[in-house]
């Protein structure tokens, strides 16, 4: 009787450990830290997601607020290091992810610059951050302190209102979302264009800077950009190629050869739903017989 009363309570503890493991790891608080890219650029990371930020005698520059909590921690960072004002805040483009907490910037008197595009999407879509107060179409300029950051918009790519942002004195450029380092695409590339997409890394080739520093994952240079040009052109000739002989997407899904990225972030996850999506995007814009 003895033994089985202690039986049930170690199964008692045990069950309650068990039940409390996926709130203890709820309760894991964010990975958030700054790390200095060159000059007085700096990234930020929350999690999984990153945005740049510049700091001048005049004040700074920070871009992507990622969420209000995110924003809120650099925000007293930035207050605590550098005891300077925040003038500008940049959007990246206009999803949730990557803009949500614009207004902790804004309350503090950032001015907020985005594409148009983005702007109309942000109103539209009711995303919960601060409504760009500034605009452009096609590049942008600003200075502050004697740092420079040119914003341009290359093309419809993951979105229709992605911009580059080049700070060509420390011979950086931040991309978000279109231009990941050795890593496949994101998912069934959702709201994208890949036609454009192309074009728009051609003309990030053009640009001079030698690092690129995207919105998740390791900081790469410019050469990435085209590696990963190559990998959407190369996943778009096979895909068409398999259509066109009429295989099914069960088929081409088998037949695609991804072993050449197989070492890349994210592959084993989301290569499969990269051919998917090539091939939705594929059939969207082909005239069979």
């Amino acid at each position: 009787m003895i033994h089985m009363r202690n039986a049930r309570r170690a199964l008692l503890v045990l069950t309650v450990a068990v039940l409390a493991l996926p709130v203890l790891a709820a309760a894991q608080p964010p990975v958030r830290e700054i790390t200095r890219l060159a000059g007085e650029v700096y990234r930020f990371r929350n999690n999984l997601h990153y945005s740049v930020f510049a700091v001048t005698p005049a004040g700074i520059i920070v871009t992507d607020p990622i969420n209000a909590e995110a924003a809120e921690w650099l925000r007293a960072e930035l207050a605590r290091r550098f005891n300077v004002p925040i003038r500008y805040l940049i959007y990246s483009h206009d999803h949730a992810d990557h803009i949500t907490g614009g207004q902790v910037f804004a309350d503090a008197g950032a001015v907020v610059v985005a594409h148009e595009n983005a702007r109309t999407q942000i109103v539209e879509e009711r995303r919960p951050t601060a409504v760009p107060a500034i605009t452009f179409t096609d590049r942008m300029t600003i200075e502050l302190g004697g740092t420079v950051v040119e914003l341009a918009y290359v093309g419809r790519n993951h979105s229709d209102d992605s911009i580059v942002m080049r700070f060509p004195r420390e011979r950086l450029l931040f991309a978000v979302d279109f231009i990941p380092v050795e890593t496949v695409g994101f998912r069934d590339f959702p709201t994208s264009w890949i036609e454009d997409w192309i074009e728009s890394l051609k003309r990030v080739e053009q640009m001079d800077f030698d690092v690129l520093v995207p919105g998740h994952g390791k900081v790469g240079s410019r050469e990435h950009v085209r590696v990963f040009r190559d990998y959407l052109e190369d996943l778009r000739g096979q895909v068409l190629r398999y259509a066109r002989e009429g295989r099914s997407l069960e088929e081409i899904k088998a037949l695609v050869d991804g072993s050449k990225y197989a070492g890349w972030a994210s592959f084993k996850d989301w290569f499969p739903l990269n051919v998917e999506g090539m091939y939705r995007q594929v059939q969207q814009h082909r005239r069979g017989n």
